[in-house]
């Protein structure tokens, strides 16, 4: 999904008059803040599922707090590790839930991959989501 930020401004005036829209660009500065306000949503978790249903959903077979969320510049990044018995086996699809708790359906789906990955038993694995917060 392509995202676009845009920057409008309106001048109204006292008789009634309205200008605009008029487009304008948003600023590095800009997109970095936003970027930053992604990575201050509260309580991040990683949810993995495995079902194939269409849309945003999905069905939890795993759910673990985020280790930790850096941003620098315009990108953020949420970064979990899985450790030898978790999330052992193929999957479909991964998601980062913000405003979340450990039970599942709480929060609110901020992104989703699906995309097929597996872990092996005994093999920690770091899963990385980068946002990245870019005007064109």
């Amino acid at each position: 999904m392509k995202v676009n930020v845009k920057g409008e401004w309106f001048f109204e005036y006292s008789d009634g008059t309205i200008k605009g829209p008029l487009n304008n660009f948003i600023t590095q500065a800009g997109f970095g803040l936003i970027a930053q306000n992604i990575g201050l949503l509260p309580s991040p978790y990683l949810v993995i599922g495995d079902d194939t249903a269409p849309g945003e959903t999905i069905a939890e077979l795993l759910r673990k707090p985020v280790s930790s969320v850096s941003q620098s510049g315009n990108q953020v990044r949420f970064r979990t590790q899985l450790l030898p018995g978790e999330a052992n086996g193929d999957h479909r699809k991964v998601s980062i839930f913000v405003g979340a708790t450990d039970v599942a359906g709480t929060g609110t789906m901020l992104n989703l991959l699906v995309q097929p990955w597996s872990k092996s038993a005994n093999t920690v694995l770091t899963v990385e989501a980068r946002i990245t917060v870019k005007g064109e």
